[in-house]
């Protein structure tokens, strides 16, 4: 049988009914920015008021808001709801996800930080973010991913790395530690990217690698324009495939009519004149 209790207040919120017989009635906990409803198969104040613990089938609903877990742990002293089990809270800003987010309130009771752990995901509708721990911080407007990192970018960009960093204000986001990027168009690797999410565009800092259209492309930096389907490689560029190797100060992939144009010092050495052209 479900236990449910109701949680309102301006400047916190208090306990509109006691949980159990045996528990005193709790003074306060910081807001989830407006009145809370909690249901759970077991819910247990302690005596001084100042913890909130629900167990089973968790389910808290906030102003537009609802977060889901096995369990929740509601701190006053520390300011933070602490869940844990296969955690979703979403809202129509974004989803967080994890087996263990916390939940960090300022003084005036608004979300300053939320720490995600253990197969931790962040999504909006421009990005989604996955890793092994992700920080948001609300105030600063910033998003950091530690451990085993995916990025999901709009239009259809994925970036596998070691850590991310988004500025939400900014649009703008990086990738680092064995950086893998890819979209319908191909993959490139490199040691970082940094992706501009307004102009659609990201930048593969190297030495990068390309595979593309039977061809290995080789240079120091590639720039990836989406809405124009191209990609430009710079800084020692060289091109091998197997009727022989191309060396140029860049290289543009032109991805919708599958062409190659090579720029400035040029060279090429053919070891087979016979197959497609790149």
């Amino acid at each position: 049988m479900l236990a449910a209790v109701a949680l309102a207040g301006s400047a916190g919120f208090g306990i509109a009914a006691p949980v159990r017989t045996d528990a005193a009635p709790p003074s306060a906990f910081p807001a989830l920015q407006g009145p809370l409803n909690v249901t759970a198969d077991e819910i247990v104040v302690d005596n001084t008021g100042t913890q909130l613990t629900a167990r089973g089938h968790v389910r808290l609903t906030y102003e537009a808001g609802v977060a889901t877990a096995n369990l929740l742990r509601l701190h006053r002293p520390e300011r933070t709801a602490e869940f844990s089990g296969n955690v979703v809270i979403s809202d129509p800003r974004g989803k967080a996800t994890g087996d263990r987010i916390v939940v960090a309130f300022s003084a005036s009771n608004q979300v300053e930080r939320i720490t995600m752990d253990g197969g931790a995901g962040a999504e909006t509708k421009d990005y989604a973010l996955q890793g092994d721990h992700i920080v948001a911080d609300r105030a600063a407007g910033r998003l950091v991913a530690d451990g085993h990192v995916t990025l999901f970018a709009a239009p259809d960009l994925i970036v596998n790395g070691d850590r991310a960093t988004y500025e939400q204000a900014a649009h703008y986001g990086t990738v680092t530690g064995h950086v893998i990027a890819s979209n319908r168009l191909g993959r490139i690797v490199g040691d970082w990217v940094e992706f501009f999410q307004q102009k659609e565009r990201a930048t593969i800092h190297g030495p990068v690698t390309a595979e593309v259209y039977g061809a290995t492309i080789t240079g120091g930096l590639a720039q990836i324009d989406f809405p124009k389907s191209t990609a430009v490689f710079s800084d020692h560029v060289q091109v091998t495939r197997r009727q022989g190797t191309l060396t140029a100060d860049k290289v543009t992939i032109l991805y919708k009519t599958r062409r190659l144009i090579a720029e400035g010092a040029t060279h090429a050495h053919f070891t087979e004149l016979e197959g497609d052209n790149p």
